[in-house]
């Protein structure tokens, strides 16, 4: 039989067979260009860092206390958050028996509204206290520079770990920016530049006696403005010299820079 006789089997050309970029997954879609990687959180337990959760603790307990809150902020470096992700409709009508329903809906984190308006991104330490908070919230693990980095590009203002718990900490502005930048951060109220901004704006007014900076909230590391400054005076301030003095503050770049919101106060001096 000659080599070329059509009764014996052809063996296939190799450049014939179907390439792995020309394959698709159960969808359709083409594996090429795909690049798989391994899951960081495969092995994680859902629970929260020891470390972390042990700074969460201190710093509730001790509120007023500036290391308690560097000790939140670096344990946060490198920790595993959970991000709250919901369902939300992007497509909805009304049947013929006069409902609203869904058409298609697309997954999207949570975002909450602080007292004063502004925008805040919440992250949990682990899952149970974010099913307590919210029982039909997906947990999505996630980096927690990767959330802080989400949260500004959002605009966010704050993150808030862990609300509604007793473990909950409020990142500020100046911090949220400082963790992103991998800088170390101080609280504002036990920041020496802000108080040498403060002493130095002060010497601008002569019926100040006295200047005193301290956190603006008992619960600070929650709730309320960040800073209290209280004012000494030896008499009656005119309203355009409070108003001087505001604007002389909201001026000062170490201020704007450090300082997420401040409380003044007046007193004798």
């Amino acid at each position: 039989m000659s080599s070329d006789s059509p009764d014996r089997p052809e063996t296939p050309n190799r450049s014939e067979q179907p390439s792995p970029s020309g394959r698709t997954d159960s969808a359709g879609q083409s594996w090429s260009g795909r690049e798989l990687r391994p899951n960081p959180f495969s092995s994680d337990s859902g629970l929260a860092d020891a470390g972390f959760l042990d700074a969460l603790g201190r710093v509730g307990r001790e509120p007023l206390d500036p290391n308690a809150h560097r000790s939140v902020f670096s344990s946060l470096a490198g920790a595993r958050l959970y991000a709250p992700i919901v369902p939300m409709a992007v497509d909805q009508q009304v049947g013929d028996n006069g409902l609203m329903s869904d058409n298609s809906s697309e997954m999207a984190m949570v975002r909450l509204q602080a007292e004063d308006g502004r925008e805040c991104t919440p992250g949990f330490s682990s899952i149970p206290p974010l099913t307590e908070w919210h029982p039909d919230a997906r947990p999505v693990p996630i980096e927690s520079e990767r959330l802080v980095l989400g949260a500004i590009e959002a605009d966010s203002q704050l993150v808030v770990l862990d609300p509604g718990a007793a473990s909950s900490f409020l990142l500020r502005r100046p911090a949220m920016f400082a963790f992103a930048q991998g800088l170390p951060w101080t609280p504002a109220w036990a920041d020496a530049e802000v108080g040498r901004a403060l002493v130095a704006i002060a010497e601008g007014f002569p019926w100040l006696a006295q200047v005193s900076l301290s956190p603006g909230s008992a619960r600070v590391h929650v709730e309320g403005p960040e800073v209290g400054i209280r004012l000494g005076v030896r008499s009656q301030v005119p309203t355009e010299e409070m108003q001087r003095f505001q604007a002389a503050l909201a001026s000062d770049e170490t201020i704007v820079e450090k300082v997420d919101s401040l409380a003044i106060q007046l007193a004798d001096a």
